[in-house]
C-alpha cells in the first residue's frame, strides 16, 4: 500500500485557510444562490491567528454546523487567519455583516488593539466587530479591547459581572487566589497583572458557548450517546490531578489526591500519576462511579464533559461563581460541589457512594443537559442569541428552537 507522507504544518495550515475554507464558503453562497436566499444571507467572517488550539476551538461548533446555520438562520461563515484578513481591501471587508475575531494569550496589547482598529475602521457601516475570548479563564485580559467592539464572548464568565471591575494578580481570579492565598509570584509571568473592566463596557460581556462544544467533545459525544450502566463500572473514584511543583496551578491539584487515598482502604480509587494514551484515560472513566475534577488553568476542563459523558457523577470545587452553557455545574442537581480546599471531599465521597440513588439522578441529569443541547439545536439558539444581542438577523429565515 502506498504510504502518504504527512504534511508539514505550514502547509496543512495554508490548504486549509487558503483552499479548503475558501471552498466551503464559496459552496455556502451557491447553496443560499439556489434556494434564491442569497440577497438575506448574513454573512459573518471569523479570523483566528490561530496560535492556541484550545483557543481556536471557540470557532469549532460554528464551523461544524454550517449546513444549521444558513438554512435555519441564513448565516454563512467564511474562517480566516489573522494575518490574512488584515491583508484584505475595505471592499471586501464590507461585504461581511459581522466579524468574529481573536487572539492567543501570548499576543501584545498593542497587537490585538492594532487588530482590532483595522478591522473596524475598514467594516460597512452598521456591521459589528465582536471578540472571541477563547481563554482558560474568567478572565477579560485586555479591557482596553472593549471600547473598540460590539460584543466581548466569553465561554464562561463570571455570573456577578462587577468581578470583571477588580484588579487581579496574573490573568484571572484563580491566579490572583493563589497568588493570595498560596504566595505564587506572577510579578515575572508573561501578564502579571490585570487591569479592571470600566463600568461602561461590562454590558458587553456576555456568554457564549465553553469546550463542551469543541471538537473533542462533541466527537466524543457522537460515540458514546448512551448513558453507560452504572452495573458497568467497577472502579469508585478516580481523579487525575498531577502537575508539576513548578506550576502556578499546584496549590490548586495538590490538595486533592491526599484527600482521596485514604478512602482505598474501604473503597477501589484510582489517583494515577502517569500520563497515558486517551483510549485507556476514557476506559479508566467509563469504569468509574465518581470523577473528582479540580481546576486547572480555568475553572472548566475538558474532563467535566468526558466525566458526564462516561457516566461518572462529576465532583468538583464549588462553581457557584461561574456562568457557562451548556451548564453541567448545577449544584446538587449536575455535580456535586466541594470546597476550594477539599477539606470535605472525603466525607462528600463517602456520602455519595454510600447513595447510590442519587448518584443516578445527578450522572442522568448531567448527561441530559449534554444530550439536549447537542440534540436541540443548542449552538444555533445561542449564536442567535448573540446576534439579537448585536441587533442584526437575517430576514426571511425561520428561528431556531421553540
Amino acid at each position: 500500500m502506498l504510504k502518504v507522507p504527512k504534511l508539514p504544518q505550514f502547509v496543512r495550515t495554508w490548504l486549509r485557510f487558503r483552499v479548503v475554507e475558501q471552498i466551503l464558503y464559496g459552496t455556502d453562497i451557491v447553496k443560499a444562490t439556489l434556494t434564491g436566499r442569497q440577497q438575506a444571507l448574513l454573512k459573518v467572517l471569523l479570523v483566528g491567528d490561530d496560535a492556541v488550539y484550545t483557543s481556536e476551538q471557540q470557532f469549532a461548533p460554528l464551523l461544524a454546523n454550517r449546513d444549521g446555520f444558513r438554512e435555519q438562520l441564513g448565516v454563512v461563515f467564511h474562517y480566516k487567519l489573522l494575518s490574512d484578513a488584515l491583508l484584505l481591501s475595505r471592499r471586501v471587508l464590507q461585504h461581511y455583516d459581522v466579524v468574529g475575531f481573536k487572539l492567543g494569550f501570548r499576543s501584545s496589547p498593542a497587537e490585538v488593539l492594532s487588530a482590532a482598529r483595522t478591522i473596524k475602521s475598514a467594516l460597512a457601516p452598521g456591521a459589528k466587530l465582536v471578540y472571541f475570548d477563547g481563554d482558560d479563564d474568567l478572565g477579560v485580559q485586555w479591557p482596553n479591547l472593549l471600547p473598540l467592539v460590539d460584543l466581548y464572548l466569553k465561554k464562561h464568565c463570571y455570573r456577578d459581572l462587577s468581578e470583571y471591575r477588580k484588579n487581579r494578580i496574573g490573568k484571572s481570579n484563580l491566579t490572583d487566589y493563589c497568588a493570595r492565598k498560596f504566595g505564587i509570584n506572577f510579578e515575572n509571568d508573561i501578564i502579571p497583572t490585570t487591569a479592571p473592566v470600566d463600568e461602561e463596557q461590562l454590558s458587553k460581556i456576555m456568554l457564549s458557548w465553553n469546550i463542551g462544544l469543541d471538537d473533542k467533545i462533541h466527537q466524543f459525544y457522537n460515540t458514546h450517546r448512551i448513558l453507560p450502566a452504572a452495573s458497568s463500572k467497577d472502579i469508585d473514584v478516580v481523579c487525575r490531578a498531577t502537575v508539576s511543583q513548578e506550576s502556578w496551578i499546584y496549590p490548586l491539584r495538590s490538595l486533592v489526591i491526599p484527600e482521596i487515598k485514604p478512602l482505598g482502604r474501604d473503597y477501589r480509587v484510582l489517583t494515577p500519576d502517569q500520563r497515558v494514551a486517551q483510549d485507556v484515560y476514557y476506559q479508566e472513566m467509563l469504569r468509574s462511579r465518581i470523577c473528582v475534577s479540580p481546576f486547572g488553568y480555568g475553572e472548566i476542563c475538558w474532563r467535566d464533559f468526558e466525566a458526564v459523558l462516561c457516566g461518572c457523577v462529576l465532583v468538583k470545587p464549588d462553581m457557584s461563581h461561574v456562568d457557562t452553557q451548556p451548564n453541567i455545574f448545577i449544584p446538587n442537581e449536575t455535580y456535586v460541589p466541594v470546597l476550594w480546599d477539599y477539606s470535605d471531599l472525603r466525607s462528600t465521597l463517602t456520602q455519595l457512594l454510600a447513595q447510590p440513588e442519587r448518584c443516578e439522578r445527578l450522572r442522568t441529569n448531567a448527561f441530559g443537559v449534554l444530550r439536549d443541547y447537542f440534540e436541540g439545536n443548542g449552538i444555533i439558539q445561542s449564536f442567535q442569541h448573540i446576534l439579537r444581542s448585536l441587533g442584526v438577523a437575517s430576514a426571511g429565515f425561520q428561528t431556531a428552537g421553540k
